[in-house]
């Protein structure tokens, strides 16, 4: 993958050079650009010229997927001042990778390429290429269903009742019962479902009005598998007196599900327990107006999206489904000091996303739309939503999420030619989900706050740290770029 990587980049530097060569004065746009598209000058001031690579090593923990190590690459071509669009871009070419790999055996491998104003034009180019492996994929219901409490039996008492921690909710599956037959069962992976992704994506972007406005247009395909644990053998159960040994999983709540019908009220497909693979084909269009003054890391503006995604038998799709999405966000620095260097900016995004069709690839239900700006929405629960949930608690056609932030930079310097800014943030996470578009209330959101801690790296790479709270527990995360 790496070696892929520095492939690209020789690509990449060889053309940024022939770009430099032919670039037009700072003062010679090839077309007019809006000035609140402009960075301000203070990170004008800090913005780095040339090509540089950015990244980390990483070390996570994950309650369900234990200890996981992998590392991030980025690669950014800025150009350099006298480039025409440096004022106006946070890069003029960026190429990222991820490889990850946890200890249950969860494995994501990505790579991403953008090139803002590409071949000085007013076109934006997008490619995305993410295999994912895993053999914990959360699966906690479809439906207004979802938002209930945590309920089982307690294997204790042999009681149906709610649990209020996930935590002990988990511990309670994970007990193992003896059957008639002699053999352990248990519910370890009630919860989980085995999951193999390979998604391909292209986009382009057209903009107008000075860059304010942008049409965006495109192409995905989606090679999805999905395996239920019934029947298969299941690590780290034991019995009620604490001794660790070999079970066999019951039937999970998707097998339940599925049995009870709720995936054809809800036209639902995609469960193929076996080694095929789904086919999804499909186009994706957008209408984008967005005034932030750099993308990365805005200090004012707003963004404001309709995304739309289609997906027909006729375009080879196994599935045929609509799905729609209207989100805006709101960027406002409120203070700054230190000349300008550090700043108080509240963030905040309001987002309504709902699906519809004959037939539905369930797993589409996963996110509010996959062509959304820094790569869709996941719902509800987990890093990029409702924070102090798991991730995909919350599942249904519609889905509503509202996320407030406070982001503050205190301190920046210079560090090895790098240049850091050290911030802190304190966020609410607020969501709910709905049947249908027709039955959204007020009733049943589901609330979390947090803090987190924010590097930026170069400008263009985030740190974010997160730790969110909810009702059920707490969650902590580690990962890269503002998750709007």
């Amino acid at each position: 993958m790496f070696s892929l990587v520095l492939f690209l980049a020789i690509i990449e530097v060889s053309y940024a050079d022939t770009l430099h060569d032919r670039a037009l004065p700072i003062d010679s746009l090839p077309f007019e650009i809006d000035k609140s598209k402009r960075l301000p000058d203070f990170e004008l001031d800090e913005k780095k010229e040339g090509t540089f690579v950015t990244g980390l090593p990483r070390f996570e923990f994950d309650p369900i997927r234990g200890f996981g190590v992998g590392g991030n690459l980025f690669l950014f071509i800025n150009n350099t001042k006298d480039d025409p669009f440096f004022e106006y871009t946070p890069y003029r070419h960026s190429i990222s990778t991820e490889f990850f790999i946890f200890e249950n055996g969860r494995v994501r491998y990505a790579l991403n390429y953008d090139a803002p104003y590409i071949f000085n034009t007013k076109w934006r180019l997008r490619v995305d290429a993410v295999l994912w492996e895993d053999p914990n994929a959360q699966y906690w219901g479809i439906g207004r269903e979802s938002l209930q409490p945590l309920r089982f039996r307690d294997k204790r008492t042999q009681e149906v009742r709610d649990f209020d921690k996930v935590a002990d909710y988990e511990e309670n599956l994970a007990i193992a019962e003896l059957g008639n037959d002699g053999r352990f069962y248990t519910d370890f992976h009630y919860n989980h479902i085995y999951q193999s992704e390979q998604l391909y994506n292209l986009l382009l972007e057209r903009t107008y009005l000075g860059g304010r406005l942008r049409l965006m247009f495109g192409y995905e395909m989606l090679f999805t598998n999905f395996r239920s644990y019934n029947g298969r053998s299941a690590e780290e159960a034991f019995t009620l007196d604490g001794e660790e040994v070999p079970a066999i999983n019951n039937p999970t709540l998707l097998d339940e599900q599925i049995a009870a019908g709720v995936w054809e009220r809800f036209n639902l497909s995609g469960f193929s327990d076996n080694d095929n693979y789904y086919f999804t084909s499909m186009l994706a269009g957008a209408v984008i107006y967005d005034t932030r003054d750099f993308e990365p890391d805005p200090s004012n503006g707003v963004f404001l999206q309709y995304s739309h995604e289609y997906s027909p038998s006729w375009l080879g799709s196994d599935f045929n489904f609509n799905k729609m999405m209207i989100q805006g966000q709101y960027v406002a620095t409120l203070k700054r000091w230190r000349q300008n260097k550090s700043r108080l900016t509240f963030a905040g995004l309001a987002a309504l996303g709902h699906i519809w069709g004959s037939n539905i690839n369930f797993i589409e239900m996963w996110d509010l739309s996959s062509q959304a700006e820094a790569g869709g929405i996941l719902v509800l629960g987990g890093a990029r939503s409702l924070r102090g949930f798991r991730e995909a608690r919350f599942l249904a056609p519609t889905v509503a999420l509202i996320n407030l932030e406070m982001r503050a930079r205190f301190y920046s310097f210079r560090l090895l030619k790098q240049h850091i800014a050290l911030g802190a943030n304190v966020f609410y996470d607020a969501g709910s989900v709905w049947d249908n578009i027709t039955d959204i209330n007020l009733r049943q959101w589901k609330g979390a706050p947090g803090i987190g801690g924010r590097i930026a790296w170069n400008q263009s790479t985030i740190l974010r740290l997160d730790y969110g709270i909810s009702s059920e527990g707490s969650q902590f995360f580690f990962g890269f770029g503002h998750i709007f």
